[in-house]
């Protein structure tokens, strides 16, 4: 390197009080289950992708925690939340973030609305068919949990032993490319760092729960309304996002649903102020209940 070149700045810790100085946040510990609460109003709880962790959120958390109290998990096995068997099913791994829930990351018997992305739109779908009468409106970004057939997987590649930083950069860099982030500008050192510690601390591969048809049942059995916003570009779906769009409506009536053009599968992350409007305006008219109870 050339002596008079400046060196890049060092990358800032990947931790929300370093990303987010302006926001007071704290660190939840519910039955296995680390949280970051962060913001004032009524509770929206965020749920990640797979191999993620709170970081699926980094774009979003600043906007939404000035309307809502977020609550952030890592899910269990993944992030530094505690380890799941590998062979669970949906029923068996709800129960874990369940018990998080019920124990200490909400109040008893609050309601609160949920997002979920990828998975965890997956998982968010589940809850809302478990606790009908707690949760106020769901948003499903980017979802999973189709049937085979439906969604295609982009051939990702493995970090080659003995890789050097530079390579492994390289692998996340390009699997970003492959399957979450559509216009490769948008992909910065940060964005590939959290990649990286997201896969590393990643025990439990979602892919077995969120590559079959494990979301239109919960969505069947959801009182709630429900957001959806998809990425034009997502590689995931097939034939198209409209078709995604097509299905959720046959299985979620109360369906509002988004397509967000120049967005890929990680469309909360690259295009954040659309997406960020739309969890505003939408999660900000939940909550009122009709004279039977149901949330409207």
């Amino acid at each position: 390197m050339n002596p008079h070149t400046p060196l890049p700045e060092p990358l800032p810790a990947i931790e929300p009080r370093t990303l987010f100085p302006g926001l007071a946040i704290e660190t939840r510990h519910a039955a296995g289950v680390i949280a970051r609460e962060m913001g004032r109003g009524p509770t929206l709880l965020l749920l990640h992708g797979g191999t993620g962790s709170w970081t699926h959120w980094v774009r979003n958390i600043d906007a939404l925690a000035r309307h809502f109290r977020l609550v952030v998990p890592d899910l269990p096995g993944m992030g530094e939340s505690l380890d799941v068997p590998l062979d669970i099913d949906l029923d068996g791994y709800g129960r874990y973030l369940l018990a998080a829930l019920e124990g200490g990351l909400l109040a008893v018997d609050e309601p609160f609305m949920v997002a979920g992305f990828s998975f965890g739109a997956v998982v968010t779908a589940w809850l809302a068919a478990q606790w009908p009468e707690r949760v106020s409106g769901i948003g499903l970004l980017g979802p999973g949990g189709f049937s085979p057939g439906s969604w295609a997987r982009p051939a990702l590649k493995s970090v080659p032993k003995g890789a050097s930083d530079d390579e492994e950069n390289a692998v996340h860099r390009r699997n970003l490319e492959l399957m979450m982030v559509g216009d490769p500008r948008r992909i910065d050192a940060l964005t590939v760092a959290m990649q990286r510690r997201n896969h590393s601390l990643t025990r439990f591969k979602s892919r077995f729960l969120g590559y079959r048809d494990t979301l239109a049942p919960s969505l069947r059995e959801t009182r709630c309304p429900v957001l959806a916003v998809l990425g034009e570009r997502d590689p995931l779906p097939q034939p198209d996002a409209a078709a995604r769009a097509a299905y959720l409506r046959a299985n979620a009536p109360r369906l509002d649903c988004h397509i967000v053009p120049d967005a890929s599968h990680w469309v909360a992350f690259e295009q954040p102020e659309q997406v960020n409007r739309h969890l505003i305006e939408f999660f900000s008219a939940r909550g009122r209940r009709d004279s039977s109870g149901v949330f409207i």
